[in-house]
């Protein structure tokens, strides 16, 4: 075997191969085989050049402008630059598949980056290879920059071509407002059918343009104009009394405030279709156009009168809130300060001509800089503060040393019950722990053990643990229930006991007395040993009288101890039953553990799923089921 390098000079058949990943990349997910073409080009340049590919990275659907959403190439970056690494190479097809990046130095310094970790990037379609000749990294740039010319031409020819769609009418884009449906057509404008949320046309001669909605939905937009214009009821309440209506929006849920406002700033209500409000290009910011710059077609007759939708877009004008910049909330500021006399957050909150606190912080960064714009000095605050009370570090030491003298202990609950000390959670945020704030207190600090054994001798004395499910049981009734059981079966055993329905479980019984062994011996019950309780136990299941572990009431859960084979036979069963499985049929299948327990198992659900083949059924929400014949 021989293989060639960048040069023509052909290597030994001997020489050890080079270990590669390739890295794939389709910008659309309607490219059936580009990864499959990328693979097969690439594996043949392996073969030729002495490479052996043993990993793989698939952005599969994902555009080349930027590094935003294409964590395969993140994850190939990492695992590049890693030590130590699985490659010494990375197999690209062609400059365009590594990126289509707009400044061609940013696909430069990725591959900078990995020849910087001793990886080579090989372009295996493109004429230079893996060459680094001065001559090549000049062809190589312009094929970077090439590659972005080419994203930046195809977006200014779809962005004309969606225009004059739209200015024949035709709808560009998904999801339309309350109100109103898609409907599509063929290429003479005759209706097919009316297309559903997430559905698209299937055929490149089919349009889809905008339809009034049914009659129903049409009488909620007159109404939400008729009492925002004419009753002047704000949007606030409109969504209220919707909701009270019981009206429900697009996604099955009440119409929410900014759905509410974009009924009353649609132009489709007076059947005008408008394009062209926004642009986005080349995944850059979001920027609004100009009016001039918006395409307006009539597409059906006016679902309100005209004068009544120009009423409320002057109206939804007068009432958007002004936008904020540094000089007006420095003089909304000194106003407050002059009206109360000091600032702080919950003033700025309250006040009606000041912006909120939130805005203040993302303008100057924090409420402390606001303060210092305008030459305003907080007055210093103890860190502890709560209902209006603030506390000092020295108080708080005070107040824990006083809490330990009257409890003998400082703990959480001691803390939250104290009224001289602020909550265990404003200590713990302060000082990092309760025990850290206790040793600075020089209060001695117990472990987790002495505080476990506390509350048990809390409890204990308490009673607490003489109730099994909201009944007491003394020692002298939980034994008098076990020589009940022996006079009425003639032994007792843990099953027994679990079984029974009266008495409280066996590990109640351990709880309490140690082991069943001293609960029948202070029950002045015979003590069998080991060898005859095993010999009595095989005698029962001999005659059929042995009694097996199972749930005590109905709602109770099995324990998880099935083999793993019988797991994932249930979960078959379960989804020749129902077509499908989720994790609430599990959860509600009896013999079967909670699906938590399942993954706790398996790892995942979808595992456990596949390991009995059951695959991925179509459509929205995801689904695993037995697969179609």
């Amino acid at each position: 075997m021989t293989r060639h390098n960048s040069t023509g000079v052909s290597a030994h058949a001997g020489e050890a191969m080079i270990r590669a990943a390739q890295y794939l990349r389709m910008s659309s997910e309607n490219q059936r085989y580009s990864t499959e073409n990328q693979q097969n080009a690439i594996a043949e340049y392996a073969a030729r050049h002495g490479y052996s590919v043993v990993a793989s990275y698939v952005d599969a659907g994902k555009s080349g402008l930027s590094l935003k959403g294409r964590d395969a190439l993140k994850q190939l970056l990492s695992d590049a630059l890693a030590t130590p690494r699985a490659f010494d190479a990375i197999l690209v097809l062609d400059v365009s598949r590594w990126g289509r990046f707009q400044n061609p130095d940013q696909a430069a310094h990725y591959e900078f980056l990995c020849r910087q970790a001793g990886v080579r990037v090989v372009y295996c379609g493109e004429p230079f290879g893996e060459d680094v000749a001065p001559i090549t990294t000049i062809i190589k740039h312009l094929k970077r920059v090439m590659a972005g010319e080419y994203s930046r031409e195809l977006s200014a020819k779809l962005a004309r071509a969606k225009r004059q769609q739209a200015q024949l009418g035709f709808r560009q884009g998904g999801k339309v407002t309350y109100g109103f449906r898609r409907l599509l057509v063929d290429s003479q404008r005759n209706p097919r059918q009316i297309l559903k949320p997430g559905e698209r046309k299937a055929l490149d001669g089919d349009k889809v343009i905008v339809v009034p909605g049914p009659p129903d939905e049409l009488a909620v937009i007159r109404r939400i104009f008729r009492l925002y214009v004419q009753k002047h009821v704000s949007v606030s309440e409109i969504v209220e009394r919707l909701a009270k209506a019981g009206v429900r929006g697009n996604g099955g849920g009440p119409l929410t405030r900014p759905a509410v406002r974009n009924i009353l700033s649609n132009e489709l209500n007076i059947g005008q279709m408008t394009y062209n409000l926004t642009t986005q290009r080349l995944q850059s910011p979001r920027q609004a156009n100009p009016e001039e710059l918006w395409t307006r077609v009539p597409a059906f007759e006016p679902i309100v009168p005209p004068t009544q939708f120009r009423k409320a877009q002057e109206l939804l004008a007068r009432s958007a809130r002004p936008r904020w910049d540094k000089e007006s909330i420095l003089r909304s500021l000194q106003s407050l300060l002059a009206e109360k006399g000091r600032l702080s957050q919950t003033l700025i909150n309250r006040a009606k001509d000041v912006p909120s606190a939130d805005t203040v912080i993302y303008q100057f960064g924090s409420l402390t800089a606001a303060y210092a714009a305008i030459g305003y000095e907080r007055p210093v605050i103890p860190p502890f503060g709560m209902n209006a009370k603030h506390r000092s570090v020295s108080a708080i030491f005070r107040g824990l040393r006083k809490l330990y003298e009257a409890e003998g202990e400082v703990t959480i609950r001691l803390v939250d019950a104290c009224p001289a000390l602020p909550s265990s959670w404003y200590i713990r945020r302060y000082f990092g722990s309760l025990a850290e704030a206790t040793r600075l207190a020089r209060v001695p600090v117990l472990n987790h053990s002495e505080q476990l054994r506390r509350a048990w001798k809390r409890r204990k004395a308490a009673g607490c643990d003489e109730h099994y499910f909201g009944v007491r049981w003394t020692d002298a009734a939980l034994l008098k229930a076990l020589r009940t059981l022996e006079a009425q079966y003639g032994y007792t055993s843990a099953n027994l006991i679990d079984q029974n329905g009266v008495t409280p479980s066996a590990y109640y019984y351990v709880k309490r007395f140690g082991s069943l062994t001293k609960a029948r011996a202070l029950a002045q019950l015979p003590v069998l040993t080991r060898s005859e309780l095993t010999s009595t136990g095989k005698k029962r299941k001999k005659e059929g009288q042995s009694i097996r572990r199972g749930p005590r009431f109905p709602d109770q859960r099995p324990r998880l101890c099935y083999r793993s084979d019988d797991i994932l036979r249930g979960l078959r069963g379960l989804a020749e039953r129902w077509g499908f499985i989720s994790a609430r049929l599990i959860n509600d299948d009896a013999s079967l553990p909670s699906s938590a327990s399942v993954v706790r198992h398996f790892g995942k659900l979808s595992k456990a799923y596949e390991m009995v083949g059951l695959v991925r059924l179509e459509g929205n929400p995801v689904r695993f089921g037995v697969p179609r014949k």
